[in-house]
């Protein structure tokens, strides 16, 4: 069968590209070599991993892979083609570039900023620099599960939940993981699988909007 980017991303069949964005940025920042020194494995599931969203991100090579798997994908598939006949897709292959696909996808937002610095000066201008300050995109929405017991369900309660998430730092190009507390107010009766959103609580960079914060009972 191949390889199966899904579950190498920890991703079902029906993922959306929501949930493929949401697993590559969660997996990329575990594995990142910078985060694992001298761990062979982890730098492999790390190429994996760039390799896997490369092709899940892109809605004609998934298209492809989900239908004919990897070999199709790789190999090319029959294409028709009225005047020519029959023709065949170009196979695909991965540029092998994983770093690429991590900045590529974090745009100006370096969790590395001085892990890059160290071995290239010039990568520094692609995560905050003028060039990544041209743009901006919202990221995904961050979905978290939030437990309560029938009785907090039936008369109502507030609760506090702890949140990680990347904050700016004072210079305006890097980022860093803090906590913060949500108070979540439950109203009498809610049912269950009820979600709330908090605007703009997901990850910041200074080439990113924050996506909402989607808390489900």
């Amino acid at each position: 069968m191949g390889v199966d980017y899904y579950e190498l991303l920890g991703l079902r069949r029906n993922a959306t590209d929501g949930d493929i964005k949401k697993n590559y940025r969660k997996w990329s920042l575990f594995y990142h070599p910078d985060k694992n020194n001298d761990d062979l494995q982890a730098e492999v599931k790390f190429f994996q991993l760039a390799e896997a969203y490369d092709v899940l991100s892109d809605k004609k090579r998934k298209a492809v892979y989900d239908q004919f798997g990897e070999e199709g994908l790789k190999c090319g598939v029959p294409l028709k083609c009225e005047e020519d006949g029959e023709a065949w897709t170009k196979g695909y292959v991965f540029h092998g570039d994983a770093q690429k696909v991590f900045r590529d996808f974090f745009g100006g937002d370096n969790p590395f900023q001085d892990y890059f610095d160290r071995i290239d000066g010039d990568l520094s201008m692609s995560f905050g620099g003028l060039e990544g300050r041209s743009r901006k995109k919202k990221d995904p929405p961050i979905e978290r599960n939030l437990f309560l017991t029938l009785e907090e369900l039936y008369h109502g309660c507030i609760k506090k939940m702890r949140i990680s998430r990347r904050v700016m730092n004072e210079d305006g190009h890097t980022s860093s993981v803090r906590d913060k507390i949500l108070n979540i107010t439950v109203r009498k009766g809610w049912l269950p699988n009820t979600t709330i959103t908090f605007p703009n609580e997901g990850d910041q960079g200074p080439n990113t909007i924050p996506g909402e914060s989607l808390e489900s009972f």
